[in-house]
């Protein structure tokens, strides 16, 4: 794995910027998740079009490019989040959840991907945050990420549920920055 950099003249090895054309390899090793609607949305909303930025840590990896998000949970972080357009719902790492306190709600989801499929536990998040920018509470599926976790590498899923209520994103990957549009 290793940090996208720039040759010695300066130039960027590749130009790529706009949303996300294909999943992440998260995606592709941890699948899919099933849809949910959670509601998340950005609190104290700026006027719509403002734009914010929120820096990312773009990886290379196996022929892949990884974009992930520092997210802020219970005022504990930042923990990586690979940003998967694919998902349909935020996840956590079951070690993340453990370490913040997340309350379980008691509900269970159902997960699918090339891994399998199964039923997860579903938490409340009373506090969180992607970047600086405040999201509304709302629930995250809890998974086991294994060997994605350890070291500190996905410690989490920011999904269509969360960026789809941003308005527009756009991912820049030659610069290391997610721009959020507020709707």
């Amino acid at each position: 794995m290793r940090l996208r950099d720039h040759d010695t003249s300066g130039t960027r090895h590749r130009r790529r910027s706009g949303l996300a054309a294909a999943p992440l390899a998260a995606l592709l090793l941890v699948g899919c998740l099933a849809h949910v609607d959670t509601g998340s949305s950005l609190v104290g909303q700026p006027s719509p079009g403002a734009a914010r930025e929120v820096p990312l840590r773009v990886v290379e990896q196996d022929g892949r490019t990884l974009a992930f998000v520092p997210v802020t949970i219970e005022g504990q972080g930042p923990f990586m989040f690979a940003l998967d357009t694919g998902a349909s719902t935020s996840a956590v790492d079951d070690d993340v959840a453990d370490r913040v306190g997340l309350e379980p709600t008691g509900e269970r989801r159902s997960v699918s991907g090339v891994l399998g499929s199964g039923q997860v536990p579903v938490a409340q998040v009373d506090q969180w945050n992607v970047g600086d920018e405040r999201l509304d509470p709302g629930e995250v599926t809890v998974i086991d990420l294994g060997p994605l976790g350890e070291g500190g590498g996905i410690r989490g899923l920011l999904g269509s549920d969360v960026l789809s209520d941003f308005g527009s994103i756009t991912i820049d990957y030659d610069d290391s920055v997610l721009t959020i549009r507020a709707p």
